[in-house]
């Protein structure tokens, strides 16, 4: 999708609703993907999926002003830069203990939406009257789940470490995306180049880590243009918020191909909360993908935990499940040392999944648009997939899916 360098405003709340009105479906039957032929037997439960879905998705449990960018946050960045980074997390930590336990989403695992989509699946072969059935396999090639990773590059510190942490990547076969702060400070396009030559993807991470983006209407009219205009220059097709801050209905009025500001479950960022979700969905017309691995600067320095342990427990739950393990890790606190090697031993444990698709967040953005284009017909045992980048799709039956069992 074309990048331009101008935002349309929405007037009202009514237009801000159907701002998040999706391209794509978030409903059970596109989710499945099940037999075409089956829709119309399922027709009066497809609906009322997609609103159930989407509020976990579009975390709809969350009060409005908690979709949004807390006020208190305003007055922090006015004074961040004059305190130390190490002072910074010390006090975020403090206030990370001080907040009120929230009981939903649950952390580190989450399983809500994926009982639900479960719990539609049943019901829905009931009505069917069929215990198995045929479905579009949730990522290509056969892969029975997804491996993703992602950084977020904070600073000067971060930007030199980068090529160490490719080199690793690479020496396990891994590509990853590097998403940059595009006025924070000054960028080494050259690196940029290089690593762009070796498979690497970048990605915007909004203009500065000041809180202006989403901070106001007046503000994201003033920043959008030129956040759009220079991820134009640079190609940049993806965007994730800076410090994840975010309203869902400003992000769609951006024109990137896919987000990733969303979590699965986090209760520790500025602005907590989670889609619940281990997969792909489509937020209006870019498609999400939600980061399901706890960001290493939670671990390291807001709860002072060794981050293997968690990384290592959430990924096989999430590979357990078929789902899609996409990391949030910045070289500038994982880059070197110590927590390098931790990184390492991650790369070592996801190299193991033989079964799990390697990709990029453009390459996910892009199959799962493919896919839900995607018709399955299935006659007598033969099933046959229809629709772009269908050679790619493997049709699978739903009791060999990592989900159903």
């Amino acid at each position: 999708m074309a990048l331009t360098a101008s935002v349309d405003v929405l007037e009202s709340p009514v237009q801000a609703a159907s701002a998040l009105v999706s391209c794509g479906s978030n409903d059970a039957f596109s989710f499945w993907k099940l037999p075409q032929d089956c829709k119309a037997s399922l027709d009066l439960t497809i609906g009322e999926s997609r609103v159930l879905a989407e509020h976990y998705l579009l975390e709809g449990y969350l009060a409005r002003e908690d979709r949004q960018p807390p006020t208190r946050m305003q007055a922090y960045y006015r004074i961040k830069n004059l305190i130390p980074a190490a002072v910074r997390h010390r006090l975020n930590s403090a206030a990370i203990k001080m907040r009120a336990k929230r009981e939903f989403p649950r952390w580190p695992c989450e399983s809500a939406l994926i009982e639900y989509w479960c719990d539609w699946l049943r019901m829905s072969l009931h009505t069917l009257g069929k215990t198995d059935a045929w479905h579009i396999g949730f990522w290509p090639d056969g892969m029975k789940s997804c491996i993703v990773l992602t950084h977020d590059v904070e600073g000067p510190v971060g930007m030199s470490r980068m090529e160490q942490m490719a080199n690793l990547e690479e020496r396990y076969n891994f590509r990853s995306s590097w998403n940059l702060p595009l006025a924070q400070y000054e960028i080494d396009w050259n690196l940029v180049d290089r690593l762009r030559d070796r498979g690497f993807e970048f990605g915007a991470h909004g203009l500065s880590h000041d809180g202006r983006l989403f901070r106001s209407e007046s503000d994201f009219s003033e920043l959008a243009p030129t956040l759009q205009e220079r991820a134009r220059t640079h190609s940049l097709k993806g965007f994730r918020a800076p410090s994840t801050l975010r309203r869902a209905e400003w992000i769609t009025r951006l024109s990137f191909d896919f987000d990733c500001s969303f979590s699965d479950s986090d209760p520790y960022e500025p602005q907590p909360g989670g889609t619940c979700s281990l997969f792909p969905f489509f937020l209006a017309h870019l498609v999400e993908l939600p980061y399901t691995m706890p960001q290493d600067h939670t671990l390291i320095h807001l709860l002072h935990r060794s981050p293997m342990q968690i990384w290592g427990m959430k990924a096989k739950w999430i590979e357990s499940l078929g789902g899609m393990i996409l990391t949030l890790v910045h070289p500038d606190y994982c880059g070197s040392g110590r927590y390098l090697h931790e990184y390492e031993t991650l790369l070592k444990q996801l190299n193991d999944y033989q079964s799990a698709w390697r990709a990029l967040p453009s390459e996910v953005s892009a199959w799962w648009r493919r896919r839900d284009q995607m018709k399955l017909t299935v006659r007598g045992d033969s099933p046959s997939i229809e629709g772009p980048g269908s050679e790619r799709a493997v049709a699978r039956m739903l009791s060999s899916e990592p989900l159903t069992r």
